[in-house]
């Protein structure tokens, strides 16, 4: 069983070696792609590691350069060419007189074919020079240098099918050679890479390298993350794939050790609040919900609930224990106005609404979590005011007997004095005014119910000293029309 934690695509099902590695297929227009051979040969080497490195058995391995070598068959030398093999010219003096030693795109170079053909020439006259074409190579521009040529020229079309051939010549030349995947990996300069390892070009050649030495040692067999681990600690490296996995080239290798990575975690039970620590989001603050790791880290506390079956835990309960209910809230409502963050905004709303539910969290009660009682900000222009209405409406449909209508549950919190200040000067705020509207006047009709002495709703009211055309004043003028209408009794007078 494969999980998905750190890759932020659709899943982490690893792809076959072959799939991982590939490159597109060889261009028809190439020049150098006169004969249609294969990319690779397949290495014939007994799993008992006695290689055979005769020039006939290197030759049957493909190691010769014969692969590259071939696709010149059709190219005869030039005049000066000519003149430089009758006058004993190596094919490494060529390579630099040609300056391919200094070519920046050397597999697209023409120059390229020139040479090779003038190698064929030169190893069939004088067969005790003998060279390939990797081997020369990599005397020029060393193992980590052809193999970033390789892997930039795999990178365009046209020279996308000789890259996989010399790669090809270039691996198995290790193979022959007995060269571990530690050793290759020191030829590279990998070693030297520290957390810049997968902006290494050669990353690539060296994970396929990796896959094939071991295809011819099983008995030796390990994983990518086992051999990086006494490399890099685990947030470090962590950060590393999950910065891979957005690179097309890299990103094949990243989801594997990532798979790797995340079945070590939960086969040993590493909780997500020591993951989220592990990944130090504790320490990036308000911009949590926009930063990828987290979202890798996401998708890791759905695979430990997964994996562990029963646990209770959500992503927003283990958020819990780094921030308070109010600072959530807000990091949600940002992450909402945004594209990228609002689908986990989203998820996140709706956890947290229903964990207040499941904690048994009554409307009151969420209100104080959310500080809408010590804001500095005016109640109905909070932001988090909405949070906590969309709550209110959660918790009614679920507890539809229960009074939960907005003064019900504001008058939990306020005093009617103090919650009629703040209506009235909501009033006042043109984007609140309709709602602070509503609420004055359902506050008037509960009055008028309970037979609230007019002296005191002029109290509740603040009216003395109102204009008036003042709210207060048009408020509890309406008031004591309304209740002038009402059948005489004895008016009943609350403390307030």
């Amino acid at each position: 069983m494969r999980f998905r934690w750190l890759v932020l695509l659709a899943s982490t099902t690893l792809l076959s070696t072959a799939g991982a590695f590939s490159t597109p297929e060889i261009s028809t227009s190439n020049p150098l792609c006169i004969n249609d051979y294969p990319a690779e040969r397949k290495l014939r080497i007994h799993n008992d590691g006695n290689f055979n490195t005769s020039e006939d058995a290197t030759e049957d391995r493909g190691v010769s350069g014969s692969t590259v070598e071939t696709l010149t068959n059709a190219f005869k030398l030039t005049d000066e060419l000519d003149a430089s093999l009758k006058a004993g010219k190596s094919a490494d003096d060529v390579f630099k007189l040609l300056a391919l030693d200094k070519a920046g795109d050397l597999l697209a170079n023409p120059k390229l074919n020139e040479w090779i053909t003038y190698m064929k020439a030169f190893n069939h006259k004088t067969p005790a020079e003998r060279t390939t074409v990797i081997a020369t190579l990599t005397a020029h521009y060393g193992d980590d240098g052809v193999a970033k040529i390789v892997e930039a020229a795999k990178q365009v079309r046209k020279t996308a099918g000789l890259a996989k051939r010399v790669q090809a010549e270039q691996t198995q030349r290790w193979l022959v050679d007995g060269k571990t995947p530690t050793e290759v990996f020191k030829l590279l300069k990998l070693d030297d890479a520290e957390t810049q390892l997968f902006a290494q070009p050669q990353i690539v050649t060296w994970a396929k390298y990796f896959d094939d030495f071991y295809k011819i040692n099983p008995k030796e067999e390990t994983t990518l993350f086992t051999f990086l681990k006494p490399h890099y600690d685990q947030a470090t490296l962590a950060h590393m794939l999950i910065t891979a996995e957005k690179v097309p080239t890299t990103k094949n290798i990243a989801t594997r050790v990532q798979a790797e990575l995340t079945s070590l975690w939960l086969t040993d039970k590493i909780q997500p609040a020591d993951v989220f620590k592990l990944l130090k989001l504790d320490e990036i603050g308000m911009s949590l919900l926009r930063n990828p790791i987290f979202n890798a880290w996401v998708k890791y506390t759905d695979d430990f609930r997964k994996f562990h079956f029963g646990t209770k835990l959500t992503t927003i309960s283990v958020l819990g224990k780094f921030y308070q209910d109010d600072v959530l809230a807000k990091m949600i409502l940002t992450a909402s106005k945004h594209s990228s963050t609002s689908k986990i905004a989203r998820r996140l709303y709706t956890e947290q609404l229903r964990n207040w539910f499941l904690s048994k969290f009554a409307p009151e009660h969420v209100f104080k979590l959310l500080r809408l009682d010590q804001a500095d900000i005016p109640l109905l222009e909070n932001p988090l005011f909405n949070t906590w209405t969309k709550y209110m409406v959660y918790f009614s449909d679920l507890r539809p007997k229960e009074d939960v209508s907005l003064l019900t549950v504001l008058g939990k919190v306020y005093k009617e004095r103090d919650l009629s200040q703040i209506l009235v000067e909501a009033y006042h705020v043109p984007r609140t005014k309709d709602l602070a509207t509503n609420l004055l006047g359902s506050q008037l009709d509960r009055w008028l119910v309970a037979k609230k002495d007019p002296v005191e709703v002029f109290y509740l009211l603040r009216v003395e000293g109102a204009t008036a055309k003042d709210v207060r004043k048009l408020l509890y003028n309406k008031y004591r029309y309304n209740f002038a209408k009402l059948p005489r009794e004895n008016p009943v007078r609350s403390k307030s």
